[in-house]
């Protein structure tokens, strides 16, 4: 065997050579290492989170929740926004450089000659560190829909669907329907299971299939606006049936998805103001993340897909604000046009766009989609200059966006 890399960027340029495809969905390769590696149960506890989205900001959430009762926590995000690192954290903070370099050599030693994917290799040493820090929870963040992801590999007492919407359709299905089947495939029989608002009934299908009684959104708990508060300060309810009602200031992070955390671990943590107002008052790259530059507040946002794009405007109306500029890069392969017709629906008439150039895996020119969504002056190609088309379109104090993919908001210097 060639020798195996000594530091993390040439791991990683390693790792991403050993499948000739990007995606390859099955658990067979990935079972097969995790159980050489003994890493069939990475915690004594595993909570489990899929959904099209609201997964990161919701397994960060469920992350705060434990970590503020005591408990040691491992937790999975993906894809990272600059580092690798960010994928794999223990105990709140991201994993070192050398911890992960041993697990990617444990996980390259034990599948001989077997092909993983850049992810199954990631999501294995992820695994592989919380195993090795003896963490108490093990939150894995589903990659790419949820039977056939890697991580459902492992059997988990709690699981999550945070929502449902039409995304990665060539893998998953072209109806939410069908994509609630895929990502119901991470239920087992004795969980506990949460699920957030307007799941399709493939969802419920499979719950009644394993004789599960989940916990709902809009049913068992949820979360709603309050403008009882005359002093101009924003909060909402976190409601449950079976207990006082909870009200805490708004935060950056959407509401629905704290609710659903809460719920995810409402049977091993005290749920209670203080605690929730301190663990959802989370800053996560890309998640409703606000910066003030140049005079002016610069929103960054994930979101990527038509469902992502309603409910990131709702939440913009929800803390009062209205987008005076759009940057938007994306990638190949989305529904591009319902995205735009999405934000348009909520957005004044007229607001301007610029598109820019996506980069890496499925990279798309900014001038073909701005020509995609029928937008054609608008495609610019550089971050950098539509950010000053941005400014000298707006004035001080206006709000621009900039989102489409996680790979929008890698460009923005304002993150940098």
């Amino acid at each position: 065997m060639p020798e195996q890399p000594k530091d993390l960027s040439s791991w990683l340029d390693y790792i991403g050579q050993q499948h000739s495809e990007v995606i390859d969905m099955g658990l067979e390769r990935f079972s097969q290492v995790q159980y050489s590696l003994n890493l069939k149960q990475p915690a004594p506890r595993v909570i489990t989170v899929a959904g099209t989205n609201g997964k990161g900001s919701t397994a960060r959430v469920i992350e705060a929740l434990l970590l503020d009762a005591g408990y040691s926590v491992g937790t999975t995000l993906s894809p990272h926004v600059w580092r690798f690192n960010e994928r794999i954290r223990i105990d709140g903070k991201e994993a070192d450089d050398a911890a992960i370099c041993n697990a990617f050599a444990a996980v390259d030693d034990a599948r001989g000659d077997l092909p993983l994917t850049y992810f199954e290799f990631s999501a294995l040493a992820a695994l592989f560190c919380m195993a090795r820090s003896q963490v108490d929870f093990a939150i894995l963040e589903i990659g790419l829909g949820g039977r056939l992801d890697a991580f459902n590999a492992v059997d988990a007492d709690v699981a999550v669907i945070t929502s449902i919407g039409l995304d990665h359709q060539a893998f998953l299905g072209d109806t939410r329907e069908a994509i609630g089947g895929e990502k119901a495939g991470i239920l087992r029989a004795g969980q506990r299971v949460v699920l957030g608002q307007n799941m399709p009934e493939s969802v419920y299908a499979r719950c009644r299939t394993l004789d599960l009684t989940p916990n709902c959104w809009g049913e068992d708990f949820s979360s709603f606006e309050d403008f009882s508060n005359l002093n101009g300060n924003r909060q909402w309810v976190y409601s449950r049936t079976d207990r006082e009602a909870i009200t805490v200031p708004q935060t950056r992070l959407a509401a629905h998805n704290i609710a659903v955390a809460c719920e995810a671990v409402a049977g091993d943590v005290e749920l209670n103001r203080e605690r929730i107002l301190r663990c959802a008052d989370l800053a996560i790259p890309g998640r409703m993340d606000f910066r003030e530059a140049d005079d002016r507040v610069w929103v960054h946002d994930v979101c990527h897909n038509p469902d992502g794009a309603d409910f990131f405007m709702g939440e913009l109306a929800a803390r009062g604000i209205t987008p005076s500029f759009f940057i938007c890069a994306m990638l190949a392969g989305k529904d591009h046009l319902s995205f735009v017709k999405a934000i348009n629906n909520k957005s004044l008439s007229g607001t301007p766009w610029a598109f820019v150039d996506s980069h890496g895996d499925r990279q798309l020119a900014g001038e073909d989609l701005a020509d995609t969504v029928g937008l054609p002056d608008a495609g610019v190609g550089d971050m950098r200059q539509a950010i000053g088309l941005a400014k000298a379109e707006t004035g001080p104090g206006d709000v621009i966006v900039i989102f489409g993919s996680f790979n929008a908001v890698e460009q923005s210097p304002w993150l940098a």
